[in-house]
Parts: C-alpha cells; sequence; structure tokens
C-alpha cells in the first residue's frame, strides 16, 4: 500500500504533466529522494549487520582465554590471573571498520545506533577515545537537528573520566543548539551528571540539575518526567558525597528492631544494601 504522503506526490505529479513540462521535473524530486534515502538506509543496515557479526567474533576471541578457563573448572581467583591480549580488543579490531561506515552512510539511523554503539563501547576504554571522538564530532554534523539523538545521549554520561571533557563540551552544543526540547533535556542532564561527579565542578552540576527541573521538568524521562527524576540526583549530589556527612537514616534491621544510622558515627561498620525486583 503506497503511504497517503506517497500517494498525494503522485497525484500531484499527474497533475503537474497535464499543465505543463517544467513542473513535472519539479514535482519528481521528492519522490526520487525519499527513494534513495530508502535505498541508503536498507544498504546502511546491511552494512552495519555484517560489522555487528565481526564485533561478535572479535568478542568471543578476545574473551576465550576466559571461556576455556571456565570451561576447565577454574576458580575465581585463578581466572584473575588470566590477562587478555590488548591486540584483540573488539573496539581496537573492528572500531576503526565501524567508524568508516559511519562516516559512508551518515545521516541515515543506523549510523546513528552505530554511533551509540561506538560511543558506549570506546567511551570506556582510553585507548579508544580517538574513536568516541570521532563520533562526537559526526553526531554534531549529520544529528544535531535529529530528534532521534536523545536516545545516543540519555545515558552518555556513563562516559570514562578520559572521554568526559570532550563530552562535555558535545553536550553543550546539543544543548545549545538542538531545536528539541527533548534532546536538550537529555543533553543538559547528562552534562549536569559529569559535572557533578567531581567537586571542582559539582556546583555547575547543581545548577544544571536546576536548570532540567525548571526548563525541561515536564519532558519524559521512562515512565516519569525530568521534574521527578532530578529530585533524587540533587539530594544525592549534595549529600552523598565522599566527605560528607550521612545524612540521618531510622528504620528497623532485620530482626524488627529500631536502628539509627547516627548511632553508629566512630564505630567500623559494614553496611551491606540489597534488594529485589
Amino acid at each position: 500500500m503506497i503511504p497517503r504522503l506517497r500517494r498525494f506526490g503522485t497525484v500531484c505529479l499527474v497533475i503537474a504533466f497535464m499543465l505543463s513540462g517544467p513542473a513535472v521535473a519539479f514535482a519528481s524530486s521528492p519522490i526520487s529522494v525519499g527513494v534513495a534515502d530508502e535505498k541508503m538506509e536498507a544498504a546502511a543496515e546491511k552494512a552495519f549487520e555484517e560489522i555487528n557479526k565481526k564485533m561478535s567474533e572479535a568478542q568471543e576471541a578476545y574473551y576465550k582465554p576466559l571461556t576455556e578457563a571456565r570451561e576447565k573448572g577454574l576458580s575465581d581467583k585463578e581466572m584473575e590471573k588470566i590477562e587478555l591480549d590488548p591486540a584483540l580488543d573488539p573496539v581496537m579490531v573492528v572500531g576503526p571498520e565501524m567508524l568508516k561506515t559511519i562516516d559512508k552512510y551518515a545521516g541515515t539511523d543506523a549510523a546513528l545506533g552505530a554511533c551509540d554503539q561506538m560511543l558506549a563501547l570506546a567511551g570506556r576504554s582510553e585507548s579508544a577515545g580517538w574513536m568516541a571522538e570521532k563520533v562526537m564530532s559526526a553526531l554534531k554534523t549529520h544529528y544535531l537537528k535529529n530528534e532521534k539523538l536523545v536516545d545516543v545521549l540519555r545515558y552518555s554520561h556513563y562516559c570514562s573520566e578520559a572521554m568526559a571533557p570532550a563530552m562535555c563540551d558535545f553536550l553543550s552544543v546539543v544543548v545549545s543548539d538542538s531545536p528539541h526540547r527533548e534532546v536538550q533535556a537529555a543533553g543538559c542532564y547528562s552534562l549536569a551528571k559529569i559535572k557533578g561527579k567531581k567537586e571542582e565542578t559539582r556546583s555547575e552540576g547543581l545548577a544544571l540539575l536546576k536548570r532540567v527541573q525548571d526548563e525541561y521538568g515536564d519532558v519524559s524521562y521512562g515512565r516519569s518526567v525530568y521534574a521527578d527524576k532530578v529530585k533524587g540526583d540533587l539530594f544525592e549530589m549534595k549529600n552523598l558525597q565522599v566527605g560528607c556527612v550521612a545524612p540521618e537514616i531510622i528504620g528497623k534491621e532485620i530482626s524488627g528492631n529500631l536502628m539509627q544510622l547516627s548511632s553508629f558515627r566512630g564505630k567500623v561498620i559494614l553496611l551491606d544494601f540489597w534488594g529485589d525486583w
């Protein structure tokens, strides 16, 4: 079935043909572009499927010593002594090819998904940091006005410390230049979380969280909204940092007796937090 918009374009094309010659070429352009975009997207999806297969194979080769050790029944302590070959790191092996493919199919949804994948993989490795910076450059060039960029930004604050400066620069550009509030909100939130990790920039992080609360509080975040999400982040950033006096906790211990956290101050204790989901 032809989509409504495409049917409308086809009708316009027929009418234009009956009325005048020059209008035919003008009316046919959007249809040709649409077909070209679909072909490009299909080609991109196929290309990244092949790369993902290579990534899976590279990961299998990289972790093979651990897999074999587990099959032999080695203990956890024995497995900790196993050193993996950095030359077989999947990101270093397949990453460069993925970057070239992202560049080739820049602008497609498939390439955007690959950018998200590369940031997650390269962002945790200092040696692959340059790849993450390449990806951020591609995102700024080809996806800054794309509302789907929100999917890449939502968890971008989980980057490595080494990658944080470049990520902060990228997120700042997104917040200021994206036309979409959902993208701005995600970018501002992640920027706040990164800034809040260090004492010297924590005040900036708090200010950014307050901005998220004030300007983007109504924007959806999962099943909630950012106004509710940042309440816990603000409390954590203000009160749950290294060197802070822990907030008072009063409740019942596992035996049912009342306990108060401050009564343990000055004592060496072990706190075991657990939960069931």
